[in-house]
């Protein structure tokens, strides 16, 4: 078990995304096609075109699940186990065999709609602080109404922070002195991965409870357990709690790596996952599949 397959999260959108696959894959346009015509709104226009609604949190979802998965279709790749980064979850579901496209694509569209539909809040990512120190600060800040909690550990110096908008400004103005180097607002429609959507999660809960999830064909590591799961049910209920838990991303990769990883493949816009997988290990060979012209160096290889 050696390869691991990476889907990315949330900010990787692009305008313009999948097109060249769309135009040149007969097995991505077939994959794409699939997914456009499972969700209520125009998606292809979204991710071809200069289309400001891309970065709305109900079509970036959607259109980053449509990416990977394309990708997948036009390499023919396949993984001996498989990760994603909070929404990047669900493809990596579909690639286990677990969902069907079609019930993926509305999990990743009921998910993108109820995420973009939590007010309050906000999200911030901090550079460069211990995570027991920032862990502490989160807390010496929150109290029974309000609280901020980590929401990514998305490498050993990169941590996203989540929750109540003004403990996030509290938070900013007093991390630097608690050891970070920097703290950045992050702007999204929500405070996600905190308690901010539970509102959205016990909807998004009756939603998944009527999809059927299969027992995945290779593991998943789940970004709530950061282990490998082949429980169906345990899968579906990780799933509807990562909306409320963090993603454990440090912890994941270190578990594929324990599981005998040595090579990472992300597939989807840009190379995020890549840059934070050399930040916890270097020693994983580290590679990622966009484009057309990567779809063809990866099959000519």
């Amino acid at each position: 078990m050696n390869k691991l397959i990476l889907f990315p999260g949330q900010g990787a959108q692009y305008s313009g995304m999948a097109k060249d696959i769309y135009e040149n894959s007969p097995e991505g346009r077939t994959l794409l096609d699939e997914v456009f015509m499972n969700v209520d709104f125009d998606l292809k226009s979204i991710m071809f075109e200069d289309d400001a609604r891309l970065n709305q949190t109900e079509y970036t979802q959607p259109a980053l699940f449509a990416h990977s998965l394309a990708v997948l279709a036009a390499t023919g790749i396949k993984g001996d186990i498989v990760l994603g980064h909070s929404l990047g979850e669900l493809p990596a579901l579909v690639h286990a065999g677990v969902l069907s496209v079609r019930d993926g694509v509305r999990i990743v569209a009921k998910r993108g709609e109820l995420m973009a539909g939590s007010e309050g809040g906000g999200m911030a990512a901090v550079i460069g602080m211990e995570r027991e120190a920032l862990e502490a600060l989160c807390a010496s800040l929150s109290d029974d109404t309000r609280r901020i909690q980590p929401a990514n550990i998305n490498a050993p110096d990169q941590i996203v922070v989540s929750g109540d908008r003004g403990l996030i400004e509290s938070f900013t103005a007093e991390a630097k002195s608690h050891g970070a180097r920097k703290v950045m607002p992050l702007n999204v429609s929500g405070a996600f991965h905190s308690y901010l959507m539970e509102p959205a999660q016990q909807a998004f809960r009756d939603f998944v409870s009527g999809i059927e999830f299969n027992a995945p064909a290779i593991p998943v590591i789940q970004n709530v357990s950061a282990k490998p799961e082949t429980d169906p049910e345990t899968i579906r209920a990780q799933l509807i709690d990562q909306l409320t838990h963090p993603v454990r991303f440090v912890e994941c990769v270190e578990a594929a790596v324990e599981q005998g990883v040595t090579e990472a493949v992300e597939v989807g816009p840009k190379k995020v996952l890549n840059g934070l997988v050399r930040k916890i290990d270097r020693s994983i060979k580290t590679s990622n599949i966009d484009t057309m012209e990567q779809v063809k160096e990866f099959n000519n290889g």
